[in-house]
């Protein structure tokens, strides 16, 4: 008999089914079938024990289980899905930060930004990356920060750059409207310092509310 408060863990020990930890499953069933070919009688029985019980036979079933170790085929295996899925991922950032680095990928215009470690800021897919993760709780802050930080911006820089028939000059004189004069030199506008963090983008952000946005609504982009 065995004795647990996790039968989902209990029915996967025995699962031989491709899953996470199929290698293990497999080599438990290995064991056990070596054992059942000794006598037709040989069954096992899973017993649920809710671990708020405090069983005292429980406890002892515990130490039993921990205290068993099955090795995983004949020497080290590093094939399971959970394995393989974590090298894949772990290369696809690596070839991505890599590439990252080269400004005829990510575009001559993108805004460096650091980590607070000071580190260059890397794409990552955890929780949708640095920069979804700071501004996606607001979708018209977001459609304001991309185009900011890409450089596309419907700024004077912008429209000088693509030859577009929009005023190139800023509304405090500045002959030429660029995204580094907005952000820490215009004095039409609530400036920070020249920005390393994706902080002081949103401390921009909150301030100005119309800057870097497509509608000009004085009350900001909606």
């Amino acid at each position: 008999m065995v004795f647990t408060d996790s039968m989902g863990s209990a029915h996967r020990a025995v699962d031989p089914s491709m899953h996470s930890g199929q290698a293990f499953s497999l080599s438990v069933c290995r064991a056990l079938q070596e054992w059942f070919e000794v006598d037709d009688l040989c069954c096992i029985t899973f017993i649920y024990v809710s671990s708020a019980l405090w069983w005292d036979i429980h406890g002892e079933a515990h130490r039993y289980v921990t205290e068993l170790k099955v090795r995983v085929g004949r020497r080290k295996t590093d094939n399971s899905i959970d394995t393989l899925r974590s090298q894949a991922v772990h290369s696809v950032l690596d070839s991505w930060s890599s590439t990252f680095k080269d400004p005829t990928y990510r575009g001559s215009e993108f805004l460096e930004l650091q980590q607070p470690d000071g580190r260059p800021l890397q794409p990552l897919y955890l929780n949708g990356g640095p920069w979804l993760s700071c501004f996606g709780h607001s979708i018209t802050e977001f459609a304001r920060v991309c185009p900011c930080i890409t450089g596309h911006t419907p700024i004077g820089a912008y429209y000088h750059r693509f030859k577009i028939n929009e005023p190139h000059g800023c509304t405090c004189g500045a002959a030429l409207q660029s995204r580094q004069h907005l952000l820490f030199r215009c004095h039409d506008r609530y400036s920070v310092h020249y920005p390393r963090f994706l902080g002081d983008i949103a401390s921009f952000m909150k301030y100005n509310p119309t800057v870097f946005g497509f509608n000009r609504d004085p009350s900001g982009v909606r």
